[in-house]
């Protein structure tokens, strides 16, 4: 099963795996440190060196030297280094970064064979559970790590356990979700631009296509891709995709395709996929109201691109909370180093000091509700008009369902997609086109029955 699910997960990545952010399509590049992105070594965060560890002496941290080897998909654990090794002088980290289509496909030959293998090395969101699995990853609760979880979002911990619940991966970020939605527009045609009043407006996938309704009248479209729901709909699920073996079709992944289809036929959207020009320049348009999107959509979508629209954003609660997306970390149980691996991995996951540094400075939502307590307190965003979007994620967090993430996520939202997108827009019948959504899930893997 594993050689069969790297070759899938290869294929996948690039849709719902985007560089440590997740989401439905290839993220670009970041940019630039004032865009949160700035991920090379003169951009690494500057924080607090003397907090590494709860009861941790100066002895502790002179005592340990090496060189630490760490696999990553994206650049983000880099800005945590300058801290790290300000604290931890005599330790060297090299991090390589391996494009995120390809890192399964190097990654687990390479921790197979021994030779070469990190010490630490991450997953994203749509094949963690696969790694989580796989064994190649220690248990953080034994000796010599006892990590201490209790200050991180459940949710977080608990995408990083495995099947028996031994704690293999942490994560320094997490990615819940909002509506990005344009306050100007939300004045001229609901009357209000408070996120409170407007979240009631959309409360439901019905009232959403309500308010489109009403936003088309005036020449607006309400969301700049339909696609983009997806990231929300997968919280609204009552069932992950595999359970004992089998395909489950939740009611509410049925539903959304009916939806998806009513906006593609209304031109409720752009009509285009994620991260196409039209899709992108939305956010300075005049005629396109939301996007829904994890906490990475503010930092490299919304607030990078905002300009004429400064102000005129906010953020709120769709149908549903949601997360979506994210990168997980842990330790290879070979590894030789793991000593060094822990002192880095509970720097950058789980001190509170470090975590607020990064957070501060690169805007990205972290995974310590101390860290990101104590970031909603400073001043709101202006591109949100004031809004501060630490204190809306912390509300999300808490009200988030449990984690229904599977080791079969990337290749079957791939395919669940497509399915949608042929009913959405006419190519295939409902019953058609999840005929061919199952077949392709049956092909992909043939060890889960599929009715």
């Amino acid at each position: 099963m594993k050689k069969r699910m790297i070759a899938l997960l290869m294929m996948s990545a690039l849709v719902f795996g985007t560089g440590g952010c997740g989401g439905t399509g290839e993220m670009p590049e970041p940019a630039s440190p004032e865009q949160g992105s700035d991920s090379s070594a003169d951009g690494q965060t500057e924080a607090d060196p003397e907090n590494t560890g709860e009861g941790e002496t100066e002895a502790d941290r002179s005592a340990l030297s090496g060189t630490l080897e760490v696999w990553s998909s994206g650049e983000e654990l880099g800005r945590f280094v300058e801290g790290f090794q300000a604290a931890y002088p005599d330790v060297t980290v090299n991090i390589t970064v391996v494009p995120n289509e390809d890192f399964v496909a190097k990654l687990t030959p390479t921790l197979a064979g021994g030779q070469g293998a990190p010490d630490v090395f991450t997953g994203e969101s749509d094949y963690v559970k696969y790694l989580v699995e796989s064994g190649f990853w220690d248990d953080l609760e034994g000796a010599p790590y006892h990590a201490d979880t209790s200050d991180m979002w459940e949710y977080v911990a608990s995408v990083g356990r495995d099947s028996g619940g031994t704690l293999r991966a942490l994560s320094w970020q997490a990615s819940p979700g909002s509506v990005m939605y344009r306050r100007d527009m939300a004045r001229d045609v609901l009357g209000t631009d408070d996120p409170e009043k407007v979240a009631e407006m959309i409360n439901s996938d019905e009232a959403m296509l309500d308010v489109a309704a009403r936003l088309k009248e005036k020449g607006i479209k309400m969301f700049a891709s339909w696609q983009d729901i997806l990231n929300m709909q997968f919280s609204n699920r009552s069932n992950p995709w595999v359970a004992d073996n089998r395909l489950v079709i939740d009611e509410s992944m049925l539903s959304f395709m009916d939806m998806a289809k009513t906006i593609t036929e209304n031109g409720y959207d752009l009509g285009v996929d994620p991260w196409a020009p039209e899709w992108s320049a939305a956010v300075e348009s005049d005629d396109t109201f939301c996007y829904v999107l994890p906490s990475w959509g503010y930092q490299f979508v919304v607030k990078p691109s905002a300009d004429t629209t400064k102000g005129e954003w906010a953020m709120c609660q769709g149908a549903v909370p949601y997360v979506k997306g994210g990168t997980w970390v842990g330790i290879y149980k070979d590894s030789p180093n793991k000593d060094l691996a822990w002192a880095f991995m509970e720097y950058c996951c789980l001190n509170s000091e470090a975590q607020k540094a990064y957070g501060a400075e690169y805007g990205e939502y972290v995974s310590l509700k101390s860290a990101d307590k104590a970031l909603a307190e400073q001043d709101g965003e202006e591109v949100l008009g004031g809004q501060n979007p630490f204190a809306f994620y912390n509300s999300q967090m808490e009200k988030l369902p449990a984690d229904l993430m599977t080791a079969y996520d990337g290749t079957i939202n791939n395919a669940f997609l497509s399915a949608a997108k042929d009913y959405a827009t006419g190519v295939k019948s409902k019953e058609e086109a999840l005929d061919v959504f199952k077949a392709d899930v049956a092909n992909a893997y043939p060890e889960i029955t599929v009715e």
